[in-house]
């Protein structure tokens, strides 16, 4: 029986059903190795396991799949470390557009109090002095717009800069063409091939891509709005305000925590590898 009692996971293949891994590993350690395209080699350590011969033929293709497992999970760390970086950056930009976006507001709400002080002093002043009703209510007027103006403008008006991404890991998923110099093979066969978790066995990237699309990170679909956000954040860069940088960061995120799921298992995998070692060495 598996040796670990891990999240169900339905088989892909009837590989998977047929051969003898199953009888010893998880279905989830099972899908991974069919998504490494381990899952042979699995087969393989399985029944020389179960047939108790050869115990060096058994640590050579143990080891062997053990040193692909770790390669996998060093190119599973090492994109996650790129995509947190681009978060990062992401983050910090906003945080510095949110930050002069703050102090224009703060200086033109100070600027638009100081004006309506001096047209209320110019006000008073003028029809105490001349009696001329009609040119202090101009004053008024003119004053008062002014105000209006400048204790506005700054909320309506957006901070934007200028931010390149040339290396845009989100470009790939959106158009769904492989290129390694983004994602490493294995990553992407994982990220692209029908996922045994989803009900309609949808791949991980286009579940992700529907969830752009349903959580309006775009804009609606056929607007203008759409179509420069979608060369913005699937390009390679341009000038964004906060809410674009916003908007990135967030898919960043949710790209990032789908490739840590093969992170999840892969872990399931090894750890499963290694306690059936162990078990063997304790009955040796």
């Amino acid at each position: 029986m598996p040796v670990s009692k891990v999240e169900s996971v339905p088989s892909s293949t009837e590989i998977i059903q047929d051969g003898d891994a199953a009888k010893y590993y998880s279905p989830v350690a099972i899908d991974i190795a069919d998504a490494m395209h381990l899952l042979p080699l699995l087969h393989r350590l399985a029944f020389l396991e179960h047939a108790h011969e050869d115990v060096n033929e058994v640590e050579r293709v143990r080891r062997k799949l053990i040193n692909r497992l770790q390669l996998a999970t060093l190119e599973v760390s090492s994109l996650v470390a790129e995509l947190e970086c681009e978060v990062h950056r992401a983050d910090e930009v906003q945080d510095r557009l949110k930050d002069v976006q703050n102090t224009r507001i703060i200086s033109q709400t100070i600027l638009s109090v100081v004006i309506g002080g001096l047209v209320n002093v110019m006000t008073g002043g003028i029809g105490m002095a001349t009696g001329a009703g009609d040119t202090a209510h101009i004053v008024s007027v003119a004053g008062g717009a002014l105000e209006v103006l400048f204790g506005t403008s700054a909320n309506f008006t957006k901070v934007r800069q200028e931010f390149r991404h040339p290396h845009n890991h989100l470009q790939q998923i959106w158009e769904g063409e492989e290129k390694r110099e983004y994602y490493p093979p294995r990553i992407w066969r994982f990220l692209t091939r029908p996922n045994s978790r989803d009900l309609e066995r949808r791949s991980l990237r286009d579940v992700l891509v529907t969830t752009w699309k349903e959580q309006g990170r775009l804009g609606k679909p056929g607007s203008r709005r759409e179509q420069e956000r979608k060369s913005l954040l699937f390009g390679p860069g341009g000038i964004y305000d906060a809410d674009d940088l916003h908007i990135r960061e967030a898919m960043l995120q949710q790209l990032e925590s789908n490739i840590q799921l093969m992170h999840q298992d892969l872990e399931t995998l090894l750890r499963e590898l290694l306690i059936r070692q162990a078990m063997e060495e304790d009955e040796g």
